[in-house]
């Protein structure tokens, strides 16, 4: 029985107990009887006034509580006239508006996300309290039309996706992979978790990156045979100038020839084989080799390849000076990249030099090193952090790759360097390795 019936029970009891009483008491005297009659109906209505200030908001609660378990927001109690259970009425009701306007911008977002889920390019696959396929969006349904896809793709994905679970407590851990597909394509998969009623669960996303992997090889590729380019013609630019100094003096039969051939020559022979050594191994594992040290001697080996270029430098009336340490300097080097950043370094010298000017290289013992100096035109305060920047460049048709590999070079060497115009507004690149036979 509800605690309104019990109320009600309990009231009609009690009045038609002091009822038949009160006709007991009074029964000679009928004045006592209206009387009692009289109060027994200001303490039923007293009663009544009781069971709709109490009884009937309660009531009414229980109601208003078995709508919210169907969830159905929309029903609202109504004032009862009592101050306290009113403010109860007022808290129960902004509370059902606060929950159906919660319940329609949550349905209103949920709708929506099911339209972007179903309109992107993209496969999502949500999956049970399992792990297992719980549902698939329009695009991935599509595809999974395709059994190749399915063998290929699909059940590699769900079986990484099982793999991914904790053993320990079963939960899922984050993870991403690439797969691939039919027709070459190249699938990348990330695994997350969300909520669900209190308990986790996985999705999959699926997306083609085949284009975006093609691309960025592309570009991988570009850089790479643009820096072999970049050292190719550094170096023959300067060999061919050789040659072709050679070959005037031999049409015009100078007799000379004999000197210059005998000391360009082997110069030129010597930076043609180390080039093609430099880039057989470059291009065989597509980035700069480990250093092939040897014992190296520092002075010949600047000597040699400022050689080279003496002829380049020639035709724009650049004077190559050479101020080297005296006696030997010995260190284990991969001669063939250590003449690779000479050369390119007299090649950015020369390039800052507009004509005539002078370019001097020096040695040094302690440390041992080298620095290349030219009066050239220097470098701007502003480009100064960026010149060993990869593809940076300031000049217009530059690629901003020599410095880089010289870069690469010398920090595989443990060397030191720095390119840097002084006061004097000489600028100077200059390289230090850290011991002697190092």
């Amino acid at each position: 029985m509800s605690s309104a019936n019990k109320y009600i029970t309990y009231l009609l009891v009690l009045h038609l107990a002091c009822g038949g009483l009160a006709y007991r008491a009074f029964l000679e005297n009928p004045y006592l009887i209206f009387a009692a009659e009289a109060l027994l109906l200001v303490s039923v209505y007293v009663a009544f006034r009781i069971f709709r200030s109490i009884i009937a908001p309660v009531k009414l609660l229980s109601q208003g509580a078995a709508a919210l378990e169907d969830g159905d927001f929309s029903v609202k109690l109504l004032p009862t006239g009592s101050r306290e259970m009113d403010g109860v009425v007022n808290v129960y009701n902004s509370m059902i508006d606060q929950l159906r306007s919660e319940r329609v911008s949550g349905k209103q977002r949920e709708e929506f996300l099911q339209q972007l889920i179903e309109a992107t390019e993209i496969g999502i696959i949500t999956l049970d309290f399992d792990g297992e396929v719980a549902k698939l969006n329009g695009w991935m349904e599509q595809k999974c039309i395709d059994a190749a896809f399915r063998t290929a793709v699909l059940q590699p994905a769900l079986h990484l996706s099982r793999l991914s679970r904790d053993p320990k407590n079963g939960r899922n851990k984050s993870t991403t992979f690439v797969l691939p597909g039919p027709d070459g394509r190249r699938y990348h998969v990330e695994k997350s978790t969300f909520i669900d009623r209190g308990f986790e669960r996985g999705f999959l996303i699926l997306q083609d990156v085949t284009a975006e992997l093609l691309a960025a090889e592309k570009e991988a590729y570009g850089k790479v045979i643009r820096m072999m380019a970049h050292e190719v013609n550094n170096s023959n630019g300067a060999v061919v100038s050789i040659m072709t100094t050679l070959l005037e003096a031999a049409r015009e039969t100078d007799p000379a020839l004999a000197a210059l051939t005998t000391d360009y020559l082997p110069a030129a022979i010597n930076r043609a084989d180390n080039m093609t050594a430099f880039i057989h191994n470059f291009a065989r594992v597509v980035r700069l080799p480990r250093p092939q040290r040897k014992l190296t001697e520092l002075n010949d080996l600047l000597r040699r390849t400022g050689k080279v270029m003496v002829a380049t430098l020639a035709e724009e009336d650049i004077d190559l000076v050479f101020a080297l340490a005296p006696g030997k300097i010995s260190l284990r080097l991969d001669d063939a990249q250590i003449e690779q950043v000479v050369i390119n370094a007299l090649t950015n010298a020369r390039q800052s030099i507009e004509r005539g000017g002078q370019i001097t290289i020096t040695s040094t013992t302690n440390p041992p090193g080298f620095t290349i100096t030219d009066d050239g035109a220097g470098i701007a305060a502003e480009h100064a952090e960026q010149l060993f920047t990869p593809f940076f460049s300031t000049k217009p048709t530059g690629q901003g790759i020599g410095l880089t590999l010289a870069r690469e070079i010398l920090e595989a060497h443990g060397a030191r360097y720095s390119l840097v115009t002084g006061p004097d507004e000489r600028t100077r690149f200059r390289v230090t390795f850290p011991t002697l036979h190092q």
